[in-house]
């Protein structure tokens, strides 16, 4: 197959790369800075480096003519800035808005209306347990990542009479940059109230395998997160009462070799 994959210059996008060139596949790397992506990728003369600005339409509309046709749009880049409501970065607030949201939806866009052409195809955009939960201190992240969960759900709608699929990735702690610039933040605290944060290779796996093998709507790990962030939107009082207690486990594991 021929994957397009954003975000791949580090974290998971560039584990999801690693283990799609050794499962042969045909890589189109992705990401805002092209030095940075071929000096990645430098030894891997199989993968194809192209700079991208998500949040621009434009962009991804030569992106997607440059490298058509292709098979799987894996939508990886993402940022996220911890904050209290009352105490928003309006520029923070921007970016995630613009990354997390607009550049999936554009992406998303850009590749649907190629492969609605070509009567196959499928889109990955990897969204967080936070596409269920809404954990206070991360609001505007939790609210740009259940927007991706809605797009996802809409679109899985729209384009499978087309043959395309689309499927929300919704990992939780990932062992990542963004996991890291989080530790010791006590707004990032409810991250950290799991059993251990899931190792980059777990989420590329589960992309590569169930995940484009079986095609489904949505794809939560731990699985159990999905199960119990759906209980929880139906009972977000009850999510909050259980959310304040758990702050306080969570600062105590900022330390803990299983995140």
């Amino acid at each position: 197959m021929k994957l397009l994959i954003t975000g791949a210059n580090r974290g998971i996008g560039a584990t999801v790369v690693e283990m799609a060139l050794a499962q042969g596949h045909q890589v189109v790397a992705l990401g805002r800075n092209l030095a940075s992506l071929q000096a990645c990728w430098k030894n891997h003369p199989q993968v194809t480096c192209d700079q991208l600005d998500i949040t621009s339409a434009d962009n991804w509309q030569v992106i997607v003519e440059r490298h058509q046709p292709f098979d799987v749009l894996i939508n990886v880049a993402g940022v996220l800035y911890s904050g209290q409501t009352g105490e928003l970065k309006p520029d923070e607030v921007a970016a995630m808005l613009d990354v997390n949201v607009k550049g999936t939806i554009l992406g998303a866009n850009a590749a649907a209306a190629m492969m609605r052409q070509q009567k196959q195809g499928h889109i990955i955009n990897v969204g967080s347990t936070a596409s269920l939960y809404a954990p206070p201190g991360n609001t505007v992240y939790a609210a740009s990542k259940f927007a991706v969960r809605g797009f996802c759900i809409a679109a899985a709608g729209d384009l499978k009479p087309y043959n395309v699929a689309v499927t929300l990735v919704g990992p939780g702690a990932v062992k990542t940059d963004m996991l890291e610039k989080q530790r010791g933040n006590d707004d990032a605290a409810l991250t950290f109230t799991g059993k251990r944060a899931l190792d980059p290779e777990e989420v590329a796996a589960a992309i590569l395998g169930p995940v484009l093998e079986q095609r489904p709507i949505e794809y939560f790990l731990p699985r159990s997160d999905g199960w119990m962030g759906k209980l929880s939107n139906v009972f977000p009082g009850l999510f909050l009462a259980l959310a304040e207690r758990a702050r306080a486990k969570g600062a105590k594991n900022f330390n803990s070799r299983h995140f």
